[in-house]
């Protein structure tokens, strides 16, 4: 099968103070304009969320996978993900509080996605979204904690590709940072 877009919406949000993916931006909820990045892609959508609200948030997506063990850590929600989509060549990651990820950028990542992990770099510096390969899987269930595809690099191969995207360094973790979000 093909490569599909997944939108990580399970954390606490604990930097924040509240729900970060529920906040307005340009008229929208943050985590709506991570997952219109992947439809705008062409892709097909999953939401991994605790709640209900965020996923509603998101808009129109294919599929939600609701991750009752979100406060163990991102590795949850990642191992979620794959398990509901262990038949799909790929999976594009997009973090929900990243709301200026160009779909150009989205389509560059799945398309690279051969083997290994593929991560966006601008300007030298590594971002995301981030695309696992199906040789990855296996190793995805071994995560634990509060990690995710990072934890991976140097264990699996790694090809960094340059996007002119300065949107896959821009996510929101505090209030501050959605102060001065611009995009």
């Amino acid at each position: 099968m093909s490569c599909v877009g997944v939108v990580l919406a399970a954390g606490g949000s604990t930097r924040f103070g509240g729900d970060k993916l529920l906040l307005r931006y340009r008229g929208r909820p943050l985590v709506w304009w991570a997952a219109e990045a992947l439809r705008l892609s062409g892709l097909e959508v999953y939401l991994v969320a605790a709640r209900r609200e965020v996923a509603s948030a998101a808009g129109k997506a294919d599929g939600v996978v609701y991750n009752p063990w979100w406060r163990l850590g991102l590795s949850t929600s990642v191992k979620a993900a794959v398990a509901a989509l262990l038949d799909r060549r790929c999976i594009v990651w997009m973090l929900g509080d990243m709301p200026c990820v160009k779909p150009s950028t989205v389509s560059t990542v799945a398309r690279r996605c051969r083997e290994g992990i593929v991560v966006p770099t601008y300007r030298g510096a590594r971002g995301n979204p981030a695309a696992s390969c199906r040789d990855v899987y296996p190793k995805v269930f071994e995560l634990e904690g509060d990690v995710g595809l990072r934890a991976l690099f140097g264990k699996v191969p790694l090809e960094a590709v340059e996007v002119e995207d300065p949107g896959i360094l821009i996510d929101v973790d505090t209030l501050d940072d959605s102060e001065k979000l611009s995009c």
